[in-house]
């Protein structure tokens, strides 16, 4: 595997991982889906793992994330200590490591994603409780804004077209956390464990 390849494969990995991680921890403390205790965990790794991309992968990520927790800092959506303690990690690690190794702040990107980001966290409170009707509420729920500013992005900056990837990953894993509530997860675990039990010979 060449070294490009590679690297989008880590990122997607990273991405994938930290888009369920983040789903994962908002539901345990809003929802009581899944475990406090599974969601600290998730907490710290994800500082780290996010901190840790920022600096390896700079621009893109750096821009996307920083955004992300900026965002997240400004509309007070950091009410549990999970999401605080991953917050600490990310902008540590990412300080440490950037004082050490470089870091690449893209001024322009950043300033996009923290628009489209706080936008999006906002749209997406505001499509909780309220009967918007189902396409609406499922516009407003899938934060559709940083995708727009992400096409945007790498047409004018411009960023290289295969950052869909690991953003996407992002996305989708995030959004497959949260179509899924314990039930669905015990159900699911059951049929796989099923299945491979019918497997042996």
């Amino acid at each position: 595997m060449g070294e490009v390849p590679l690297r989008i494969a880590v990122l997607v990995s990273s991405y994938a991982f930290l888009g369920g991680a983040i789903k994962y921890i908002d539901q345990a403390y809003d929802e009581n889906i899944g475990s406090i205790r599974i969601a600290k965990l998730l907490a710290v790794l994800s500082g780290l793992l996010m901190g840790g991309v920022m600096v390896l992968d700079g621009g893109f990520s750096t821009a996307f994330f920083l955004a992300m927790l900026i965002s997240l800092v400004v509309i007070k959506k950091i009410d549990n200590w999970s999401f605080l303690t991953g917050t600490l990690i990310g902008l540590v690690t990412f300080l440490i490591a950037g004082f050490i190794w470089g870091m690449d702040v893209m001024l322009l990107p950043l300033a996009v994603f923290l628009i489209a980001g706080a936008v999006d966290e906002l749209a997406d409170g505001f499509a909780h409780g309220r009967d918007l009707g189902r396409a609406m509420e499922y516009f407003l729920h899938y934060r559709p804004f940083i995708d727009f500013a992400l096409v945007i992005l790498i047409v004018v900056v411009p960023f290289d077209w295969i950052y869909l990837a690991p953003y996407f990953a992002f996305t989708f894993s995030y959004l497959l956390i949260g179509m899924l509530d314990e039930g669905q997860v015990t159900q699911s675990v059951r049929g796989i464990l099923r299945k491979a039990s019918q497997l042996r010979p």
